[in-house]
């Protein structure tokens, strides 16, 4: 099912444009996205919303795919995002972080599927959150003594 690799293609193409137009048309009406520390959101707009926010947070955002594999209706990527956090950052509750104009560099995992049209049925991605909370600044890492 070469068909979902294209699409994971043409989704990071869209991301790393800041397109939301593509990026809508790429989720279903009820898509669900699981990110790490915040709530699931479900359906096509809160979908986009985020990566809106995400645009906002980090208006340099770029994506690396590093390698993609699909078996049986489900695919996955494996990539690097890079980004200055230059804009207000969203929190689980709604609340915003002020930017720490920190750059940081993500190594993260992607996994999903397609409904019966094409679209991103549910998507849920992986990454380490204390390495980007440490990288932000948000977190201290403690020294050894």
């Amino acid at each position: 099912m070469r068909d979902m690799t294209d699409r994971v293609r043409r989704l990071n193409s869209a991301v790393n444009a800041h397109d939301l137009n593509p990026i809508g048309d790429m989720y279903a009406n009820d898509a669900e996205l699981k990110w790490p520390g915040l709530p699931a959101m479900k359906g096509r707009q809160a979908v986009v919303e985020f990566y809106a926010q995400m645009f906002g947070a980090f208006p340099d955002l770029h994506v690396t795919l590093e390698r993609i594999a699909e078996q049986d209706g489900v695919v996955a990527a494996e990539y690097e995002a890079g980004a200055t956090n230059s804009g207000p950052l969203p929190m689980p509750g709604g609340q915003f972080l002020p930017p720490t104009q920190r750059r940081i560099a993500v190594h993260a995992t992607s996994v999903g599927t397609v409904d019966h049209e094409g679209r991103i049925k549910v998507q849920h991605e992986y990454f380490d959150q204390l390495d980007v909370l440490t990288q932000l600044g948000i977190l201290a890492v403690p020294t050894a003594r």
